[in-house]
């Protein structure tokens, strides 16, 4: 039997990464955007960020239950993102998880203006993925694309719906949903 392979990379970060992205039919910017990290493991601890952008409703901040772990997964990882928010604000926010992973999970965020409330509906089983996903870097994740996702304002839905990105190709192969969540997710840096 083959022994596991020891990565003597440096690990960066360890959480769970939340993407609920919709649009309008015809339109090339979301509607909705909830991109929410848990953090379990990073420099500056543990906590959640939740970048989130709903231009209906003039809202672009980034909301977070520790103010460091928020400035640091902004710097590191929303300035990457492929929707650029970098005026953002940082504020503090309430987070809940309900339902299962493996079925109709949802993340709900408070601050103290607004309740958004992201939905997915899981129907596929999830793609198993190691190695370099960008120059410099290593993942581990578990991605669990989903074809149909909801984003509720104070109670009233964003309109909709998930739709095809091609970022997917160069790493997994083809393009994939727009709504996806990433489970047990590492990422680390090569040993030189």
């Amino acid at each position: 039997m083959a022994k596991p392979a020891i990565n003597r990379g440096k690990l960066v970060w360890a959480g769970e990464h939340w993407i609920n992205a919709i649009r309008t039919e015809g339109a090339d910017r979301p509607s909705g955007w909830f991109s929410l990290y848990l953090t379990r493991y990073s420099e500056v601890g543990e906590g959640i960020a939740l970048q989130l952008v709903i231009p209906s409703a003039d809202i672009s901040l980034v909301c977070t239950d520790n103010p460091r772990v928020g400035r640091w997964i902004a710097d590191r990882f929303i300035t990457r993102s492929s929707i650029k928010t970098p005026e953002a604000p940082i504020l503090p926010a309430r987070f809940a998880r309900e339902g299962a992973s493996h079925d109709a999970p949802a993340w709900i965020a408070e601050t103290d203006h607004y309740r958004v409330v992201a939905r997915w509906q899981c129907t596929e089983p999830p793609v198993m993925a190691y190695g370099p996903f960008r120059a410099g870097v290593e993942f581990f994740t578990l991605l669990f694309f989903t074809r149909q996702s909801t984003i509720e304002l104070d109670g009233k839905p964003i309109q909709g719906s998930t739709y095809l990105r091609d970022l997917w190709k160069p790493t997994i192969g083809a393009e994939r949903s727009s709504s996806v969540y990433a489970l047990s997710e590492s990422l680390i840096e090569p040993a030189s």
